[in-house]
């Protein structure tokens, strides 16, 4: 095997160390937000599966199209949670938030809305870039990335992803 196709493996081993090596929230514990319809969004909601969790500015939300694409393409069933984080700079009301998301989303996206940036501060995330979130089956935070789309960058992600699926599935034989 070429080292090059141990690289994904590698980075997502050292991003799997980090994120265990800090207190991270469980998904638990990341509070619930009402989406655009104001239908509640978890991530406690698809408890027992492997889970994405997309945070970012509510201003910058065009750009997890590209993220979620890849990970639609390589894993059409992944459950992916989609928050807006609004910015304390600029107060405002859920309900005008909620109303530009209706009018520039499809009706099939939700995303939730965290008036209080309540995720960015738990998780310790700048919001002004994407914020890809891996939690696995048991709700902990197994991989964190940060930053633009790029296809190189996905591999980590994807190699992170296969790597809790299959722990996954290996505990739901046992």
């Amino acid at each position: 095997m070429n080292i090059k196709h141990l690289l994904p493996i590698f980075a997502a081993a050292v991003t799997f160390a980090a994120c265990t090596a800090f207190a991270s929230p469980h998904a638990e514990e990341l509070p619930d937000l009402l989406d655009q319809f104001g239908v509640p969004v978890s991530l406690a909601s698809e408890a027992g599966q492997v889970q994405v969790a997309i945070v970012v500015s509510a201003k910058r939300l065009r750009r997890i199209k590209p993220w979620e694409k890849a990970l639609r393409l390589e894993f059409p069933d992944l459950v992916v949670v989609r928050v807006a984080d609004v910015p304390r700079s600029s107060p405002t009301r859920y309900e005008t938030v909620a109303e530009k998301l209706r009018k520039r989303l499809p009706p099939d996206i939700n995303v939730g809305i965290d008036l209080d940036g309540e995720w960015a501060t738990a998780l310790g995330l700048d919001t002004s870039v994407p914020n890809i979130l891996l939690f696995d089956a048991a709700g902990e935070l197994v991989y964190r990335q940060s930053g633009m789309y790029k296809k190189s960058r996905f591999p980590p992600l994807q190699a992170a992803l296969i790597e809790a699926q299959a722990a996954n599935r290996v505990a739901a034989a046992n």
